[in-house]
Formats: C-alpha cells, sequence, structure tokens
C-alpha cells in the first residue's frame, strides 16, 4: 500500500508519503515535513525500530542518545536514527522548528551501517546549503502515489545514493587531512581503560598530529570532540553496569575514574538528564541483573 497525504495549516504544515512494498534491498517506509514542530517527548528517550534521517531546516534544539551523545541542533543538522539506540530530539518549550524525515528498513541498510555508512556514534552531521539537501531528500519521493513495483525499487537506489553523498560530505574534510588511519588510533585509546585520564595533546603528538588538527578531525569525523568522546564512553560504560549489575555508585565512579561519587553522579545527570539512581529504577527489570558479573572496587 502507498499513501501520500498533501495539508498545510499555518501552525503545522506537513506532506506525508507512506509505503510498505518491500524490495529485496529493503523498505523506504515515509517521507515527512513538519512545520512548527517541537520534536520528540522531552521526558523521555524513544527507541525507533527503524533507520531515519532527520533534516532540520529552521530552528533550534538538542539532541541525545543512550550512547552519552548530546548536541545542540541547528538548521542545516542531519540526524541518523539507528534502530537500536535509544534516543531523543526536540526544541526548548515554546519554541519551534522546521523538519524533513525519512524511515527506511532493510538488509541493504544494515550492511551499510556495518560498513560505516550510518555510524550511531556519529548522528549528527551538519550539511549545507540547506535547499539543496532538502531538495535531495524529497526528490527521492518522484511518483508519491504509485505502487509500481519498480518505482518502489528505484526510491531504494535513489536513497542509497544519498546516503552515500551525506557519507562522502560528512567525512570530506577529515580524508583531505591524510589522518584517518591517526583519529582511528585515537578512538581506539579513547574507548579503553576508561579509568585513567588522558592527556589529549600528547596522545596527539604521538599520533603525528598537532592538537587543533587532532580535535577538528574528529569532531567531524565522529560528530563530538575527543575529551567529549571520552567522558560519552565513560558514562555509556556507567549505563550498562547502571543496567546490568548491583554495583554500587560509589564503585561505579571509582572504576569509572571519576573523583567521588558525587562528581559522577553529577556528570551522569548533566549527559543523561536523571541521577544515576534514577536511571537504573528507570531500567529495572528491562534488562538481566547479572550480580556474578559486578565489578569490584580496585585496591
Amino acid at each position: 500500500m502507498v499513501f501520500c497525504l498533501m495539508h498545510l495549516t499555518p501552525s503545522r504544515s506537513q506532506i506525508v508519503y507512506y509505503n510498505d512494498t518491500p524490495t529485496p534491498l529493503g523498505k523506504l517506509r515515509t517521507l515527512g515535513i513538519i512545520l512548527q514542530g517541537t520534536g520528540t517527548d522531552r521526558a523521555a528517550l524513544r527507541l525507533y525500530g527503524s533507520y531515519a534521517l532527520v533534516y532540520f531546516l529552521n530552528g533550534n534544539g538538542q539532541y541525545r542518545d543512550s550512547n552519552g551523545v548530546r548536541h545542540a541542533i541547528v538548521p542545516g543538522d542531519l540526524v541518523l536514527v539507528t534502530p537500536d539506540v535509544p534516543h531523543q530530539y526536540c526544541t526548548q518549550p515554546g519554541h519551534y522548528w522546521d523538519e524533513c524525515h525519512l524511515t527506511f528498513e532493510g538488509a541493504v541498510f544494515d550492511l551499510c551501517r556495518a560498513n560505516g555508512m550510518l555510524n550511531a556514534l556519529q548522528p549528527v552531521i551538519h550539511l549545507e546549503p540547506v535547499q539543496y539537501w532538502f531538495s535531495r531528500m524529497r526528490g527521492i519521493i518522484q511518483s508519491p502515489n504509485s505502487q509500481s513495483y519498480s518505482e518502489k525499487c528505484a526510491e531504494i537506489t535513489r536513497l542509497l545514493a544519498l546516503l552515500m553523498d551525506i557519507f562522502v560530505e560528512g567525512r570530506e574534510d577529515v580524508q583531505s587531512t591524510g589522518s584517518n588511519g591517526a583519529l582511528e588510533a585515537a578512538r581506539s585509546i579513547l574507548d579503553a581503560n576508561l579509568e585513567q585520564e588522558i592527556d589529549l595533546t600528547s596522545m596527539a603528538n604521538e599520533l603525528g598530529l598537532a592538537y587543533e588538527t587532532f580535535r577538528k578531525g574528529f569532531r567531524k569525523l565522529y560528530g563530538v570532540a575527543p575529551a567529549n568522546y571520552r567522558a560519552q564512553r565513560r558514562i555509556a560504560a556507567a549505563c550498562h553496569l547502571l543496567q546490568t549489575t548491583n554495583t554500587t555508585h560509589a564503585c561505579i565512579a571509582e572504576y569509572l575514574g571519576f573523583a567521588d561519587e558525587f562528581h559522577f553522579s553529577k556528570r551522569f545527570k548533566q549527559m543523561m538528564g536523571v541521577a544515576p539512581r534514577e536511571f537504573r529504577q528507570q531500567t529495572k527489570g528491562k534488562t538481566e541483573t547479572a550480580t556474578a558479573h559486578d565489578i569490584e572496587p580496585r585496591s
């Protein structure tokens, strides 16, 4: 079934296209344009269950997810939603924005993700000019009312071409520096030994990069500055421990290199929007508690 609705109102204009016709590669489900929207529920993270691209045309807000990523949203930002990452993007209370979004699913998109084209650790990419990328997204749907199987396959092909262009655009500046290998090595270092402090300037020098080149390149490639990436990985590890173990907050704080439980709790709330205790209560029962794997304080 293919469904197309065009309806314009002064406060909330939208063009919605819905399709549930599968192809061997996957399925493009929806194309939507929302004017004066507010985003997702501000009270909680949402698990969508499929892929989505959300492109912001006007207005400002914020994105955050369960990986610990927090990102201010401005016009020209594209948010990638992946099926298994709880997330939230919304305006400030009393404010609105305009957005265009695509939702899709299928084996070919899983393959794109496995090969780095859909990177959940880089959920926000800035693309300009806005009108060009907006037109590219809308141009995927060329025959909104068509139920032709060949047209559904053509839509998937056009979406894949868009994803490749977004992938190239999002990494063009970093690739031109020839520093990808060093940045990937830096990411591996930042992923490991979360309890240790790392001197980022010294690490950049050891990898053969000036610090500013390293910082800008890392942010371009992964969507977040190195220090924030390290903080996000610590909070993501804390989320996992809170969900799957009975380990005390003090022990988690020590294990992940925080000065004490107070600083851990403060940083956790800054990044996740709730205190560790509230997070553990909210997620209790959603994952099996694995007491046998609880961590022990370091001596």
